[in-house]
């Protein structure tokens, strides 16, 4: 059915006569007729006028679209109540717990999941604040990881079901080289499925650890102050 067309049955489904329509919308009986025959079209202001006063919609009028078949405006997207990282109850735009800013938009392609191919052997108590504060687990979770890396060198998954950009701020905050971090491509799998998955993305860029001086450094800071004092 074209415009022409559902000009003249709204008109009818109504009961006026083209004379009567083009008193509600001022214009005259023969430019409805036009109308309905397609040899002229109504402008906007015209038809928004006449689907008013027959209280029609303009889809359907101008498109064809019934109700119910219409296309609804997207929806205002609201962020995530919980932190897409930790997990952890947001209320405003940046995570409380581990700085992520939450996404405006809805998430969008593929889910990603974060693992350690295993885990060194210093500062643990470092790397376990580490996973407790941008994984959201507890410390004993976080000690229990890190001693079970340690002791068998199994694989372990810290978090899954992520967006690309979630995935890469946990593994730009965890320690690289303490963890052996991978991040594939969730798919929803099972656990053991994850875990030899190959790798999907590449790691950002290892973060920074400020460990200090160290005793040997301390000793080589004294030495250096007693030669020079030696020279005054």
């Amino acid at each position: 059915m074209e415009l022409k067309d559902r000009i003249a049955a709204v008109r009818k489904a109504a009961g006026l006569t083209q004379e009567q329509l083009g008193e509600l919308v001022s214009v005259s009986r023969q430019a409805v007729s036009k109308w309905e025959s397609g040899q002229t079209v109504p402008d906007a202001a015209t038809i928004a006028q006449l689907c008013e006063a027959l209280h029609v919609s303009a889809d359907y009028v101008l498109l064809g679209w019934e109700p119910e078949e219409a296309p609804s405006a997207a929806p205002v997207y609201t962020p995530p109540d919980t932190c897409p990282c930790c997990g952890r109850p947001v209320s405003g735009t940046i995570c409380p717990g581990c700085g992520y800013d939450l996404p405006t938009a809805p998430p969008r392609g593929p889910r990603y999941a974060l693992m350690a191919l295993s885990c060194g052997f210093t500062n643990k108590e470092q790397y376990a604040a580490e996973l407790v504060k941008y994984c959201g687990v507890s410390t004993e979770a976080a000690q229990a990881v890190i001693a079970q890396g340690q002791e068998y060198g199994t694989r372990m998954l810290l978090r899954r079901d992520l967006t690309d950009s979630a995935v890469l701020y946990i593994a730009s905050h965890l320690d690289h080289d303490h963890f052996n971090l991978r991040i594939v491509e969730d798919c929803g799998e099972s656990e053991d499925a994850l875990l030899v998955k190959p790798q999907a993305m590449e790691l950002p860029p290892q973060p920074k650890h400020s460990s200090g001086i160290g005793f040997w450094g301390v000793v080589g800071a004294v030495i250096v102050a007693l030669l020079i004092l030696s020279f005054l």
